[in-house]
């Protein structure tokens, strides 16, 4: 792993390191890429998992010598800071007990997501504003028995989450740094190492993880446009693979703003890769199990 995975800093004029809460600096800081920092930034720039102070390298200039894009990096003098985004973690991350845990989660530094939603919730009764998924991208669920434990086999009874793709695009941002334990998973993972660039797949697989594509089309495949035909939507795929297709019904993708305007949009989803045709595609996916990413956050993707 290498300090390219500093993806952006936490800008805040005023925080400072071993004085002030770490959920202060997350609450309050502005997002900054390494694109955007300029010099008046020095020492108010801070990285988002060990909020230690960070340095852009180069300092004066958007590329290094040999073109490489600039980057932010730790400080030496907080070497003996621990920071996963420094230092690799072979099969995610592990908690020494369940306090441990439970704090993270308190925090907002760690998520258990128990399920997906699979339908689409109802609409409450009354006079209530056009309806909104934030209001359900997240929900209680059950008091699960996660193995995330220091100790092989360790584990610990935990409050989970049932969500949705939605929610983790919500402040999208700050999640990306946070880790998860997805359902099914015996490792709590930083979002930033779950999510996995179609583009650069190959092959089938048969257990559900965290994808990103960018669409090259969408279109409704009926010979007469309806809600209930599946959309279409192609995504930009390995250069051995001839095409790469989400397919999910028309209503629930446009729902989710999945038209045939999309094009180089980047859509979240949970799901299983399988053959399809001459290709490979993503099918019959829930409805808490996609969402488009907001364009605001396309650059946070690049390089992972």
């Amino acid at each position: 792993m290498n300090e390219n995975k500093i993806k952006h800093a936490l800008l805040h004029a005023s925080w400072e390191y071993g004085t002030d809460s770490q959920a202060r600096l997350r609450a309050e800081a502005e997002l900054v890429l390494p694109y955007d920092y300029t010099a008046e930034m020095e020492d108010r720039v801070f990285c988002p998992e060990c909020c230690t102070p960070i340095s852009r390298s180069p300092k004066d200039k958007v590329k290094f010598s040999n073109g490489r894009a600039c980057c932010f990096v730790h400080r030496p003098a907080y070497r003996n800071v621990q920071c996963t985004l420094r230092t690799p973690l072979a099969d995610g991350k592990r908690y020494l007990n369940e306090e441990d845990a439970k704090q993270a989660i308190e925090s907002d530094q760690l998520a258990i997501i128990s399920s997906f939603l699979r339908d689409r919730p109802e609409k409450a009764a009354g006079p209530l504003d056009p309806y909104d998924q934030s209001a359900v991208e997240e929900m209680e669920g059950p008091i699960s028995l996660v193995p995330i434990g220091r100790h092989r086999g360790e584990k610990f009874m935990l409050p989970s989450r049932i969500t949705t793709v939605a929610g983790l695009r919500r402040g999208f941002d700050k999640n990306l740094y946070k880790f998860f334990v997805f359902p099914n998973s015996a490792i709590a993972q930083r979002l930033c190492d779950a999510l996995i660039d179609i583009a650069t797949v190959t092959e089938e697989c048969d257990v559900p993880r965290l994808y990103y594509g960018t669409i090259i089309r969408s279109y409704n495949a009926g010979i007469t446009p309806k809600p209930t035909n599946i959309r279409m939507t192609e995504l930009r795929c390995h250069p051995k693979i001839k095409d790469f297709y989400l397919k999910v019904h028309a209503a629930d993708q446009e729902e989710k703003g999945i038209n045939d305007e999309s094009g180089g949009r980047i859509v979240l989803f949970w799901g299983k890769v399988i053959e399809s045709g001459i290709g490979l595609a993503v099918r019959d996916l829930a409805w808490g199990e996609f969402a488009l990413l907001p364009e605001k956050y396309e650059k946070l993707l690049d390089g992972l």
